[in-house]
């Protein structure tokens, strides 16, 4: 029985081993099944999300100098870099950039919930309130709890 390839969509012959196979065993179709697999385990595995995120930080700290060396080493790679920030300044002037050190609020617990007087519009980006949440109460602690997270203003 002839099947095609979810990934390049070519006819093939799936395992007798594996009936449900849904990818050929050409190695760029193979990434893409590794890649979906991974994509898929990361949201519905918190185990595996830690687990990755551990992996990831263990090897930045023991290769610190990599994105500096990547640079140094493919000049070409960091002139496109350059060249498209450059683009994306020039066309976006006006845009003001999310940066941690523009923020003057103080440290504390915030609730943060979508402005009412905004309509939704893609979803790709929110107007918010920022309101803090009572700095000497004990419910402080405990943000998970219902009665602080206004659920439905969160939702998208």
């Amino acid at each position: 029985m002839t099947k095609r390839c979810a990934h390049c969509g070519q006819p093939f012959e799936p395992r007798p081993q594996v009936p449900d196979q849904a990818f050929c065993s050409v190695p760029d179709c193979q990434r893409a099944r590794k890649r979906q697999w991974q994509r898929s385990k990361l949201q519905s595995d918190p185990d595996y999300r830690i687990n990755q995120r551990a992996a990831q930080q263990a090897w930045s700290q023991r290769h610190q100098d990599y994105w500096r060396n990547y640079r140094d080493d493919q000049p070409e790679y960091a002139q496109r870099t350059r060249e498209r920030q450059r683009l994306r300044d020039a066309n976006g002037a006006d845009v003001d950039l999310a940066k941690m050190d523009v923020c003057d609020l103080p440290t504390g617990l915030y609730r943060i919930t979508r402005h009412p007087a905004f309509p939704r519009g893609t979803g790709d980006s929110w107007i918010v309130e920022i309101t803090p949440v009572c700095v000497t109460c004990p419910c402080k602690m405990d943000v998970s709890r219902e009665d602080l997270i206004d659920t439905p203003a969160i939702r998208p």
